[in-house]
């Protein structure tokens, strides 16, 4: 009878007290201190207030993963170091500790003392690589909490930065649950150089408590990760110097001979039935007479698509009526879109992808504000297809010489230096015109030659208000804007009616080409991607990424 009994009771408090049952020990607080330092590393101090209810135990597991993986999967190697665990008497704590894989572990207690209900433990330690660093702005992604087997009641962290930069630089964001989760279950706060974050409810078995706080470039050191060194890329490097061995005699005599020797014969470009001129007062054309864009004149001289042809056809959309730039305030730009003036069907396809990645959420683009990478990538490629169908190049430059870059950093990177100097030299001149291509190019060149020349035989020509606004493009598709505006100081030219400067009461071409090249770089900057240099991802975009994790794995 008494058995049945004892066997009733104990089913009855299952059900009715599982959590007390199941849960005799946890975490009351867990609350982490990070205090980053101006050298890139990271002074760690957690205080965990542990409970082991009415339990005998020795004390607890901890354990801190020492790798980091970034977006593309490689794998990053943290340093810890100045590991200590104090006590609630503040006295140093019996530790042993070990290393599992890529995981360092603390068994915490005396194995000779028993201890039993809270008690609250120190740990100490810094970490080097635990920082990323982005092309605006430097970011800590980092689990405070890991994954543990012991439920938390309370969670905070709190985050020093150094020279307390202003609440608009710093941005604060966190993640509470499981690995890769998005929930946001959180307070944060700051100021005076501190990010105060708080989990709002208590974490339970394997959920993580994640903290993103991102600040301005220069008040830290780079100090990055190092490259965790796999098996694979080992046994990739025993068979590239295989390879090498094997292929030495082509690899470093007959290559760099037949690059040199494929240029004399079928690299170097066609001479032009007319040269260079000294001046030419008109544009290049295709062999339907239709005269190139700005873009497609300066891809044609230089070989090269880059952000001086974007942002030439940027100021020729506006120069033809397709658009206006508009500085509201000052150094702060929009383009806005004048589709009354013009049809956009009349544009090139270039032209097209440019103008709609502009205007795709509206008639007024804010340059600050812009996110234009994509369109302006595929704008680039798409002027180097126009140079290519215009028969004025055999292939794409651009495919040719990263071609030869790819071959050079091999090359280099085998210590081939003969390769290398080929490679970079004739390889990346290797992209070659045809005989219109060619003739249309010098025609280009003398056309830079007349926007940069200071002949007074041509001055007369330097007196036109239309003449100013129509090579404008050109010269900055040369990178001559400067050269032509001067020529123009002395002239009483309007200001166009597609621009509008901030403080543009008295016009002068110099001042108003340098307000110009002020809307150009803030083009270019909306046109960069923004990324960090060991390839991790920002964590404003997920919960998934990041470094540490220090977790409870239990008493014992």
């Amino acid at each position: 009878m008494k058995k049945f009994l004892f066997l009733f009771i104990s089913i009855c408090l299952f059900f009715c007290f599982p959590h007390t049952l199941l849960h005799a020990e946890e975490i009351t607080s867990y609350d982490v201190d990070i205090d980053i330092q101006k050298d890139g590393t990271m002074l760690v101090s957690e205080k965990i207030l542990y409970d082991f209810g009415t339990e005998e135990k020795h004390g607890f597991f901890w354990s801190f993963p020492l790798i980091k993986t970034n977006t593309e999967g490689k794998k990053f190697r943290l340093s810890v170091e100045g590991l200590t665990v104090l006590n609630e008497q503040k006295k140093t704590e019996t530790v042993a500790e070990t290393k599992e894989g890529e995981t360092l572990k603390l068994k915490i207690g005396d194995p000779n003392i028993l201890v039993t209900g809270k008690r609250q433990y120190t740990i100490h330690y810094t970490v080097g690589g635990a920082l990323t660093y982005f092309s605006d702005h430097d970011e800590l992604f980092w689990h405070s909490i890991g994954s543990g087997v012991v439920p938390v009641q309370s969670a905070t962290v709190a985050i020093h930065i150094p020279d307390a930069p202003d609440v608009s630089s710093v941005r604060l964001t966190c993640y509470t649950g499981e690995q890769g989760s998005s929930l946001s279950d959180c307070t944060q706060t700051y100021q005076d150089g501190v990010a105060s974050l708080a989990a709002k409810n208590p974490l339970a078995v394997g959920d993580q408590f994640s903290v993103v706080v991102s600040f301005p470039k220069n008040i830290i050191s780079v100090l990055e990760p190092k490259p965790v060194d796999t098996w694979l890329s080992r046994l990739i490097s025993t068979i590239v110097i295989i390879l090498v061995i094997l292929l030495s005699i082509a690899w470093y005599l007959i290559l760099p001979i037949w690059i040199v020797a494929h240029w004399f014969r079928s690299g170097r470009d066609p001479k032009p039935a007319m040269g260079v001129a000294s001046a030419w007062f008109d544009v290049p054309k295709t062999d339907t007479h239709r005269p190139l864009t700005p873009g497609e004149t300066g891809t044609l001289v230089d070989e090269k698509a880059d952000m001086r042809e974007i942002t030439a056809t940027i100021v020729d959309l506006a120069r033809r009526g397709y658009l206006k730039i508009v500085e509201k305030k000052k150094g702060d730009f929009y383009l806005e879109k004048k589709t009354a003036m013009k049809k956009a069907d009349t544009l090139e396809q270039f032209e097209k992808t440019l103008y709609t990645g502009i205007f795709s959420d509206g008639d007024s683009l804010r340059i600050k504000d812009a996110d234009l990478v994509s369109s302006v990538t595929s704008t680039k490629k798409q002027l180097y297809d126009a140079v290519v169908k215009e028969k004025f190049f055999v292939s794409n430059p651009e495919t040719v010489r990263v071609k030869y870059s790819v071959l050079g950093g091999v090359a280099l990177f085998t210590m081939n230096i003969p390769l290398s100097l080929a490679a970079f030299i004739f390889g990346r001149a290797m992209p070659k015109k045809t005989v219109s291509g060619a003739q249309n190019a010098a025609i280009g060149e003398s056309l830079k030659n007349f926007i940069t020349s200071q002949d007074r035989q041509y001055a007369y020509q330097a007196k036109n208000q239309i003449f100013f606004e129509k090579f404008l493009p050109y010269a900055i598709a040369f990178g001559v804007e400067k050269i032509w505006a001067d020529r123009f100081k002395n002239v009483g030219l309007k200001k166009p009616d597609w621009y509008d400067g901030y403080d543009m009461r008295t016009f002068n071409s110099v001042y108003f080409v340098s307000s110009l090249g002020s809307s150009i770089h803030s083009f270019s900057s909306a046109a960069t991607p923004t990324s960090s240099s060991s390839g991790f991802s920002s964590g404003f975009s997920g919960g998934g990424g990041g470094g540490g994790g220090s977790s409870v794995g239990g008493s014992w």
